[in-house]
């Protein structure tokens, strides 16, 4: 298969991680903490990602598990979100922070291993998104520190 597959497989698994994750984290915050509309936001977002990246490894004649990764420190790092949301706001941006770096990585890989395929210019725009989540969760990080 060829390496930019493996690359955008890797990545839609990611996605699919990271909507999961914010969902379960959604189940455990109330209005009040503040991240409810972050985590609906990422929700959303990432399904559309999902939905983007998926139909276009489907025209590849690629087939993806519609599960998330079993790896373990995909699982970890959700779980230290989960965890954190009983603690203070910081820790929990500090693990959103975290994931949308990793994602962002991601993203850089796909990109790369994309270039000059028009058919997947697509992951720019979903990139640039995910920069605005982290910039958001980096600000509400420090106005929570205030």
């Amino acid at each position: 298969m060829a390496d930019h597959l493996d690359t955008l497989k890797k990545l839609h698994t990611r996605v699919i991680d990271s909507r999961d994750g914010y969902k379960r984290s959604r189940e455990e915050v109330k209005d009040e903490r503040g991240f409810v509309g972050f985590f609906d936001r990422r929700i959303a977002e990432r399904e559309q990602f999902h939905t983007v990246i998926h139909r276009q490894l489907g025209a590849e004649g690629v087939e993806v598990s519609e599960s998330g990764s079993t790896a373990a420190a995909a699982h970890r790092g959700w779980l230290s979100l989960k965890d954190s949301l009983t603690g203070d706001d910081e820790a929990v941006y500090d693990e959103i922070i975290n994931g949308e770096e990793q994602l962002l990585k991601l993203y850089d890989e796909a990109i790369g291993a994309t270039a000059g395929k028009p058919e997947w210019s697509f992951l720019a725009t979903q990139r640039a998104d995910v920069e605005k989540a982290l910039s958001e969760a980096r600000s509400e990080k420090m106005r929570h520190a205030a």
